[in-house]
This record gives structure tokens, C-alpha cells and sequence, in this order.
């Protein structure tokens, strides 16, 4: 006899415990939820176990290894997309040439499986599902049988108007390898689901044994919580493997408690736990290994993990609290609130009931959090976007983060390396600034201070002053969101690489840091980077056209360093500018465009003579038009219509298609000192040099550009399920003519469509281009059913 345990769950409901911890792995008295299943299978003669992993499978092959500690022998089946619960013991075919038993890794009971197994054999059953009577059925599958124990009928996860039995299915099976045989290889099948309503249906000999004793399927945060006081309680046959020094008091080795601690059990106190003087720990309390709770605070109904610390005269009531905690002085933490791994919570704060904090937060002294903190201190792995690093200023980005983030920088790069910084005129940015250059210069770095400035002029200035970096600080539009983002750039100004971004990640996380009082960084200031830009893009302009066309602008900008930063190369080309918002009026105000420049300094949006917008394929194509003359070679996304690419030929441009990444686009072009898609004053200049040259207006060379009719939507994707949907996208669109340069791109009949995965969110882009406006809509709406049905 084998035994499967389904140890693949992610735990959704027990956030945040489950952020960094397999569900299997939540410890129940101070040991893994899944070592009382490996017990319970060996208490029944049960030792060949495989087991299915999924979310975070190390975590759960580290903790119990091949087995043998415990007296049984593990082997491993890991699964690199779903499959559902019949699919998990598919994978396992290899392993299960005789009967077996399913079980859940993350359930507590003491069923007698040795009974379960004789009805299965006694019944010449194909299949034996394990049932228990339960008061709220609607999260399990009803099950009702007849006489004899055969099934009758099935319903997985009913209403209540659906509910006929309060008898359900445990998710435990026994099981002959013969039903391997009516499950699909590599493909998301469910028992309860699909295989067994199929048995149903055919009349295959399915039964369902009612079992006595205790179970609990560990579903929510306060179903946890209750097997656990459940355990204390002596509800459960377990072995409960500490001492039991008074009625229902457990207590592991080493355990310094003072001598006028008050215990009021049931509690149960982990291995090396220091309880100091006047600590109170009250009814159904557990504690976990190498915790410490400080003078005077007191426990009751309180839940926490290994390696947590209280401090003095704090209070938790009813609380579970995760792994590497730190708790201040004076703190009140009230009923029914979770505090996720590794979180800090500050002296005299207030967590109110039902509050769960996320991991990795930090909360301040004196704070009241009366909401959930689910965002905030950068969780993920991932620090970088698709932009750079995001995140809430003074909030997320403090200036103790960019402290840590530089150092993790220059952790990477050679002593005496020279990085650029720069930073928009905003106050926080500036601040921001001083913090990485103390951070870059005590971990031996050079830095330049290039002072205000943006992207490109970063970009211009990072290769003529010979850096090997450079970072650009930014305050986003719009500025009531408050975020902050850092941008940074490789020695040739192009944005870093994706490798350079998880070696600066992996320093970051893992604190990996080099000081050295012998080794400093020098701070150097570098403020004429501006008139360098400036001189560099004047002399690639035809500047005796424009003085002579004398262009009126109505310009939309920043409004602390675009008007001083465009002055003198207005005054230079006899360009009169208007300073205001676009809504004014571009005819109103006798201009003969209309610019909107957003404070990245990366992007415009152009409005003709009439005030009308230019789309964004418009605007494409006149910044090809208008930088023809001097840029020979453009990198052009998947996403951008195919009449850019026949308009670049005709003008003798040599178009790449690229992903839609920044860095991507200007790799094509790499040396040039100016990035006409990627600078928007360079591209305003090229493009009056152009005007000025046809001595049209913008609206009339509108006309001469072909229509393109392109539509884009949103389809909502879980992360885990965006690889099946890229999967089943390409096996549907198998003998169509495909281009997977980025996404994929399906070419018909009636135009393309491209099924992008969003890098930051849990969606998909879809951006389609037909003959007509209709087509496109058609496209793009099709492929987006797709994407929601392939979930």
C-alpha cells in the first residue's frame, strides 16, 4: 500500500502566514501541518509516500528530506503548471503500481485509515472516498450513499439551496491504480470535479466511507487557529512531543521561564523560549522556537512562530504572528489580527482587531493601524518594473531604502567606478539624491552630481563624462500619487539589463554590502551637462529654418525646470513659448502646436494648429518623418502598425522590430547621443526642423500619413495561470504565421493581434490592427474571450 500527499496548496486563505510558506509547511504546536499526515500514514503501516509539490517545493524538500527521520520513505513529483488534484496523482503514475491512498498535506485528523482501507477492499471498490458530517458543508463536496456505501450522488461546493447531506467529502481516496487510467496526462483534471461525477455517471463501483474521529481542513486563518487550541484540548489522537510539566501546560527543551511567570494552560511553549520576569501567558497560547517575550507582557489566545520577539509590557490578545517578528514596547495587538514573516512593529502602536499586516512591513512608533497593510515596503523579489523601481514616496522609497538599494549597487561594481545621479526639482527627489551619493561613496564608488535634471539628459550625460552608471530620481505624474521612481542606466545611457537588475535584487535581499574606511568614493559636481546637451542637439538641428518659420508653442510642462531649462535654446531658435495647460486652447492662443511634455522628460504628446491630439501612432510616425534625415537604423516595437515600418523603408530607414521594452528599442541605435523615441525635447526640435523644412503645418501633413486603426484592451490573469493561457494561445494558433518577438502575434485575413503578459499585473495587453476600426475591435474582443476562457 502507497500513500500520495497532495502537498501543492498555496494557502490563498491563510495569508499572510502564506505569503513565504507553503501551506503545508504552517506549523500546528510548533510542527509542520504535513507531519502529522506522514505520521498518521505510518501509524497505519503506510511508509512509500510520494508527494506533489507546487508553490515554493524546496521549502517542503528541505524541511523532510527522503523521509528516513521519520521512518518513511518521500519521494517527490513537482508540478510546473496546475493540474488539479486527479492531474497532482497522474504525475505520480510511475510511482503507484499498487492501491494507494490520496491524502492532503495540509489537513489534521486521526481517521482510521486501516479501517477505510478494509471497506475498500471489502466493497471491491475502484474508488473509496473518505466522508465526514460537518455543520457548514458549502466549501467541501456533498456526498450521499446508499445502503451499502455506494455513492449516489455528488455535488462539489454547493449553495445552500443545493445542500442535500451535511455528509462530505475529506479529499481523501483510497484508490486501485486502475483509475489513473481515466485521468489525462499533463492536463488540469479534479476528482471531485470531473473524475468522480464521471464514475458516478458510468456506474463504476464508487464508494464512500463515513469515518469517525477528528478532522480539520486547515482553509482559513481561523480554522488554524482552532486546530491548534483543538490539539491543546485533547480532541485530536496526535502525540503531542513535549513534556507535559501540568494538566494541558507542554513545554519543549530548554525553556528559560522565570520564576514569576504565570502559565494558564492549555499552552504550549516551544524549544529555547526565554519568558522574563512577570510575563502572563493565558489559556490556548502557543509559542514558537527561540521566541523571547520580554518583562511584564502578557499572552492570551496568542499564536506565534519561531524567532519571535516581544518587548516589555505589550499585550496580544488573540493575535497569530508568523516567523522573525519584532514586537516594540507598550504594543497592543488586538483580536483576530495576523502579522505576516519578518515584520517590525514600533513601540506603544496599535494593531486593531482583524488588522493583517503583510510580510516585511514596518510600523512606526506610537502608530494605530486600523486598516490592513498589504502593500507598502517592497515585498516582492522583483524590485524593479518595467520602468525602473516604483513605489510611494516616503512610504515605500524612504530614504533608508535608497540608502539599502546603493548599497546594493556598488556591491556590484568595481571600487572607484564613476556613477551619475540626478533628480528632478522635487524636494523628496533632491533628498533622495544626497542619500545615494553617501551610500555609493561609503561603499568606495565615485559619484557625479549632474544637479536637476531628467532622463535623457542623464542618458547624454552618463557616456560623455565616462561613467559606468547612472541613476535618475523622479517624481511621477501625477504628483498627488505621490510615487517616486528610480531609473537607471548602464555606461551607454541605455536602461540596465535585466541581469544587471537581479544582481543589484539579489544584493539588496540577501544585505550583501562591502564598507571600507580605506576605500571612499570621491563626490564630484558636474552642472554643465545641460549646456553640453544643448550644444549637442543644436548643432543636429536646421536652425536657420526655424528662426526663419518663428514658431509659437503653447507648452504644457513642469513648472519648476522645463521653462528655465528651455529658454536659452528657445531664445537660440527665435521660438516663442507659451507656458500653460492645453485645455486653453492651441488656436486660442495663436500657436501653431500644441506640446505636452511629461516630467520624465521621455515622452510628448502633440496637438495640431487646431488643437487637435495626435494619436499615438501619428506621433510615431512624425517623429520618423521628422529624424529621417539623421537617424538611419530605428528599433520599432511588435506593437506598432506595419504602415510605420512601410513608411521607414520608403524613407530609407532600416527598421528592426523589437520588443516593447525601452532598452530594447534603443539598443538598435546604440552610440547615438540622442534617442528620438525616448528624448521628447530632441524629437519637439527634429520635429519644427521638419515643419520648417515643409513649410507646412502639422494638421496638413496629417493627411499625407496613412490611417491605421489599432485597438487595445485589458484581460484580468492570475499570475499562476498567465503560462497556461500563453500555451493554449500558441497550440490554437498552430498553421498560422506567428512572430513571438515579444508576446505572441498572430497574423490572419483581417490584421494581427499581440497577447502581451503584463511584467507587473495580473493582466494581459491585448493590441490588435485591422483593415477598419471595426476589424481591429473584433480581433482584439475575440482574443480576449480567449484569454478569460483558457483561465
Amino acid at each position: 500500500m502507497k500513500a500520495v500527499i497532495m502537498a501543492g496548496g498555496k494557502g490563498t486563505r491563510l495569508r499572510p502566514l502564506t505569503s513565504h510558506t507553503p501551506k503545508p509547511m504552517v506549523p500546528l504546536l510548533n510542527r509542520p501541518c504535513m507531519e502529522y499526515t506522514i505520521e498518521l500514514l505510518k501509524r497505519h503501516g503506510i511508509k512509500d509516500i510520494a508527494v506533489t509539490l507546487q508553490f515554493l517545493p524546496d521549502v517542503i524538500r528541505n524541511a523532510f528530506g527522503d523521509g528516513s527521520q521519520y521512518g518513511v520513505s518521500l519521494t517527490y513529483f513537482e508540478e510546473t503548471t496546475p493540474l488539479g488534484t486527479a492531474g497532482s496523482v497522474k504525475n505520480c503514475a510511475d510511482f503507484l503500481d499498487e492501491r494507494f491512498i490520496v491524502i492532503s498535506g495540509d489537513t489534521l485528523t486521526d481517521f482510521d485509515l486501516t479501517q477505510a482501507i478494509r471497506f475498500h477492499e471489502e466493497k471491491q471498490a475502484l474508488a473509496t472516498l473518505i466522508l465526514t458530517q460537518v455543520e457548514t458543508p458549502l466549501e467541501f463536496g456533498v456526498v450521499m450513499t446508499d445502503e451499502s456505501g455506494r455513492i449516489v450522488r455528488f455535488l462539489e461546493k454547493p449553495s445552500w439551496a443545493e445542500v442535500f447531506s451535511d455528509t462530505v467529502n475529506t479529499g481523501m481516496y483510497v484508490c486501485e491504480p486502475e483509475v489513473l487510467a481515466y485521468i489525462e496526462n499533463d492536463k488540469e483534471v479534479d476528482f471531485s470535479k470531473e473524475v468522480f461525477p464521471f464514475f458516478l455517471q458510468e456506474q463504476k463501483p464508487l464508494f464512500g466511507y463515513a469515518a469517525t474521529g477528528y478532522w480539520s481542513d486547515i482553509g482559513s486563518l481561523e480554522v488554524y487557529r482552532q486546530a491548534q487550541f483543538d490539539l491543546l484540548d485533547g480532541l485530536v489522537q496526535v502525540e503531542i512531543k513535549a513534556q507535559e510539566i501540568a494538566p494541558r501546560i507542554f513545554l519543549e527543551h530548554e525553556v528559560k521561564i522565570d520564576s514569576s511567570v504565570r502559565l494558564e494552560g492549555p499552552v504550549y511553549i516551544g524549544e529555547q523560549v526565554h519568558l522574563q520576569a512577570g510575563v502572563s501567558v493565558g489559556p490556548y497560547s502557543i509559542i514558537g522556537n527561540h521566541s523571547v517575550v520580554a518583562s511584564g507582557s502578557k499572552l492570551t489566545r496568542a499564536v506565534l512562530w519561531e524567532n519571535t520577539v516581544v518587548g516589555k509590557k505589550t499585550e496580544i490578545t488573540g493575535t497569530t504572528l508568523g516567523r522573525n517578528i519584532q514586537i516594540g514596547d507598550s504594543v497592543i495587538l488586538g483580536e483576530g489580527a495576523v502579522i505576516g514573516d519578518r515584520c517590525q512593529i514600533g513601540s506603544k502602536s496599535s494593531i486593531k482587531a482583524g488588522v493583517k499586516i503583510w510580510p516585511d512591513k514596518e510600523i512606526g512608533e506610537s502608530a494605530t493601524v486600523t486598516t490592513s497593510l498589504i502593500y507598502g515596503t517592497k515585498q516582492s523579489k522583483n524590485l524593479f518594473g518595467t520602468s525602473g523601481i516604483k513605489g510611494i514616496g516616503n512610504v515605500e522609497i524612504t530614504p533608508e531604502f535608497v540608502t539599502r538599494l546603493a548599497a546594493a549597487y556598488a556591491y556590484g561594481l568595481p571600487f572607484g567606478s564613476r556613477i551619475a545621479l540626478s533628480a528632478c526639482p522635487h524636494p523628496f527627489a533632491q533628498l533622495l539624491k544626497h542619500s545615494l551619493m553617501t551610500s555609493l561613496c561609503s561603499s568606495g564608488i565615485d559619484t557625479v552630481d549632474l544637479g536637476v535634471g531628467n532622463v535623457p539628459l542623464l542618458r547624454y550625460g552618463v557616456p560623455s563624462l565616462r561613467c559606468q552608471g547612472g541613476i535618475h530620481l523622479q517624481m511621477t505624474d501625477p504628483l498627488d500619487e505621490k510615487q517616486m521612481i528610480l531609473q537607471f542606466v548602464d555606461q551607454s545611457g541605455l536602461p540596465i539589463t535585466r541581469d544587471a537588475e537581479r544582481k543589484i535584487e539579489n544584493a539588496y535581499w540577501q544585505e550583501t554590502y562591502v564598507r571600507s574606511l580605506h576605500q571612499l568614493g570621491q563626490l564630484y559636481i558636474e552642472h554643465q551637462v545641460q549646456d553640453a546637451y544643448m550644444r549637442g542637439l543644436v548643432d543636429r538641428l536646421d536652425v536657420v529654418s526655424i528662426q526663419r518659420k518663428r514658431f509659437r508653442l503653447l507648452i504644457d510642462c513642469e513648472p519648476r525646470f522645463y521653462p528655465t531649462f528651455l529658454t536659452p535654446l528657445f531664445h537660440t531658435l527665435g521660438v516663442i513659448a507659451i507656458y500653460g495647460s492645453i485645455q486653453e486652447g492651441v488656436s486660442k492662443q495663436g500657436a501653431d502646436l500644441g506640446v505636452c511634455l511629461n516630467r520624465d522628460g521621455e515622452h510628448l504628446s502633440l496637438y495640431t494648429e487646431r488643437g487637435i491630439p495626435l494619436s499615438a501612432e501619428q506621433l510615431l510616425a512624425i517623429q520618423i518623418l521628422a529624424c529621417s534625415p539623421l537617424h538611419k537604423r530605428i528599433g520599432l516595437p511588435v506593437s506598432a502598425p506595419i504602415e510605420l515600418e512601410h513608411l521607414a523603408q520608403l524613407l530609407q530607414v532600416e527598421v528592426v522590430r523589437t520588443k516593447v521594452s525601452p532598452r530594447s528599442m534603443m539598443e538598435v541605435s546604440v552610440g547615438e547621443p540622442f534617442h528620438p523615441l525616448f528624448d521628447a525635447v530632441y524629437s519637439l526640435m527634429q520635429i519644427l526642423s521638419y515643419l520648417a523644412r515643409e513649410e507646412k503645418p502639422l494638421g496638413s501633413l496629417l493627411e499625407n500619413i496613412p490611417a491605421c486603426y489599432m485597438e487595445k484592451q485589458i484581460v484580468f490573469c492570475p499570475w499562476s495561470q498567465k503560462g497556461r493561457v500563453m500555451r493554449k494561445v500558441l497550440e490554437e494558433s498552430k498553421g498560422k504565421l506567428l512572430e513571438l518577438v515579444d508576446g505572441i502575434k498572430v497574423y490572419d485575413a483581417n490584421g494581427w493581434v499581440l497577447i502581451l503578459p503584463d511584467n507587473e499585473d495580473s493582466h494581459f495587453k491585448v493590441i490588435s490592427q485591422g483593415a477598419t476600426a471595426e476589424t481591429a475591435a473584433t480581433l482584439a474582443s475575440s482574443y480576449a474571450r480567449r484569454i478569460a476562457e483558457y483561465q
